[in-house]
C-alpha cells in the first residue's frame, strides 16, 4: 500500500500551500517558483526548499516523487500527495461530509468543515500536466455545489485537456443548475458516477441509509442527463441486493437507457461493510450466477456494462473481458495465487485490506 499522507519537518509554521515537487527550477515550462519545491532525494528523506523556506518529507518507501502535487501543512508537520506524476489513480477529496450511510460504505463520512480543501484544488488544476485524469469523490462533493461547479468551470477555462469522475449520489441536482452543467459539459469531459442499488425503491433506500431518496434520484438523473453530462451507474453487489441484479438491469434499459456505463462492483472490505459484513457479503466466486444473469441482460438490452474490484478468475470465462483494473494503485495488491496466473496484467486483483475473513473460496491462476 502507498501512503498517501507524509511526516514532515518544517522551520516556519504557516497555512497549507499546494507545490509540484521538482528535482530544479526549469524542469516544467510552466514553472512558478512560487509554487515549486526543489528536492534533493536523500536516504529515508526529500530535502526541500521552496519560496516557503526549507523542509524535509520522510519517506516511508521508495517511490518516484517528481513531477507530483503536494499539499503542505506546515502548522501539522505532515504533506499530502495530491497527485502523484507516475500514477493513473488520483483522487480529490472533496469532502468527509454525506447526507447518506451507506451500508458498506468504504470512507464513512465526518461530520467536519473541510472547505479549506476547495481552494488548494483550484490552485492545483493550474499545475496539473496536460490531459489528466483526475477522480473527484466524497463523501458527497454535492454538498459544497458551488465550490464543486466553480473548480469544474475554472477548469474548463484554463484546462479543458482534464478529465473528471465525480462520485455523487445524485441528491442534489436542480433545475437551476442544468444551464450551468450543460455550459461545463460543453467544454469538459466530466463523467458522474451515481450509485443505483436497486430497482425497489425499499431496497435502494435501505442500502443507502436515507428513506425517501430513490425518487429524487431518479429525477436527477434526467436533469444530468439533459445538461449533457455522462453518467456510469454504479451497482455495488451485496447479499441484500444480488438476487435483483438482472431485474435492475432490466429496469435501467426502461427507464433510464441513457447511461454511458453501467459498473457492478464488489464490495470493498473496509469502513461500514466490516460492521456489517453479516448482512452484506457475498461470496460470487462459488455463486455467479446472478451477476452472470445481470450481465446477459444488459448484453441483450443493449447496455454497456463492466465489472469493477471482480479479480477475474472469480468470474465464469465467458465473462472475463467484463472485468478491468478498476483498484487504484495505493490501495492494490495482488496474492500468491496472483504470481502463475496467466491474467495478472489485465486483472484489478485485491484491495489491500483482503483478508482470510473475507477470502471468495473460488480464488486461483489461471492457465
Amino acid at each position: 500500500m502507498i501512503n498517501l499522507r507524509l511526516k514532515a519537518e518544517f522551520k516556519e509554521k504557516g497555512v497549507p500551500f499546494v507545490a509540484r515537487l521538482q528535482t530544479k527550477i526549469d524542469q516544467f515550462e510552466d514553472a512558478d517558483p512560487e509554487k515549486v519545491v526543489i528536492y534533493k532525494d536523500e536516504v529515508g528523506y526529500l530535502d526541500c526548499e521552496s519560496s516557503f523556506g526549507p523542509f524535509k518529507i520522510f519517506k516511508d518507501q521508495q517511490d518516484d516523487f517528481l513531477g507530483d502535487l503536494i499539499i503542505v501543512h506546515p502548522n501539522l508537520n505532515k504533506i499530502q500527495r495530491l497527485f502523484r506524476a507516475n500514477s493513473k489513480n488520483n483522487t480529490f477529496l472533496f469532502t468527509e461530509r454525506c447526507d447518506q450511510l451507506c451500508a458498506m460504505c468504504s470512507q464513512p463520512p465526518r461530520e467536519i468543515d473541510d472547505t479549506w480543501r476547495h481552494p488548494l484544488y483550484y490552485q492545483a488544476i493550474e499545475l496539473l500536466p496536460k490531459d489528466t485524469f483526475i477522480f473527484i469523490s466524497g463523501g458527497e462533493p454535492t454538498l459544497y455545489k458551488e465550490s464543486l461547479f466553480n473548480i469544474l468551470s475554472h477548469a474548463a477555462e484554463i484546462r479543458p485537456d482534464i478529465r473528471f469522475q465525480i462520485l455523487s449520489n445524485g441528491q442534489h441536482f436542480e433545475e437551476e443548475d442544468v444551464d450551468r452543467l450543460r455550459e461545463i459539459h460543453e467544454k469538459l469531459d466530466v463523467t458522474w458516477g451515481v450509485p443505483l442499488y436497486s430497482s425497489q425503491p425499499e431496497e435502494h433506500e435501505l442500502i443507502v441509509g436515507k428513506k425517501g431518496s430513490f425518487n429524487p434520484l431518479m429525477k436527477n438523473l434526467f436533469l444530468l442527463a439533459s445538461s449533457g453530462a455522462k453518467i456510469e451507474l454504479r451497482t455495488v453487489v451485496t447479499k441484500v441486493n444480488v438476487l435483483g441484479l438482472a431485474e435492475l438491469g432490466m429496469f435501467i434499459s426502461d427507464h433510464i437507457p441513457f447511461i454511458s456505463c453501467w459498473a457492478i462492483m464488489a464490495m470493498e472490505p473496509i469502513g461500514f461493510a466490516k460492521a456489517n459484513k453479516e448482512g452484506l457479503y457475498y461470496d460470487h466466486s462459488i455463486a455467479p450466477q446472478p451477476i452472470h444473469n445481470a450481465l446477459d441482460v444488459a448484453k441483450i438490452r443493449g447496455i454497456f456494462t463492466r465489472l469493477f474490484n471482480f479479480p477475474t478468475c472469480t468470474i465464469g470465462e465467458e465473462y472475463h473481458d467484463y472485468t478491468v483494473q478498476s483498484i487504484s494503485d495505493w490501495k492494490n495488491k495482488y496474492i500468491e495465487e496472483c504470481d502463475s496466473c496467466s491474467k495478472k496484467d489485465t486483472c484489478c486483483g485485491f484491495f489491500e485490506w483482503y483478508t482470510d475473513e473475507w477470502k471468495w473460496e473460488n480464488v486461483r491462476a489461471l492457465r
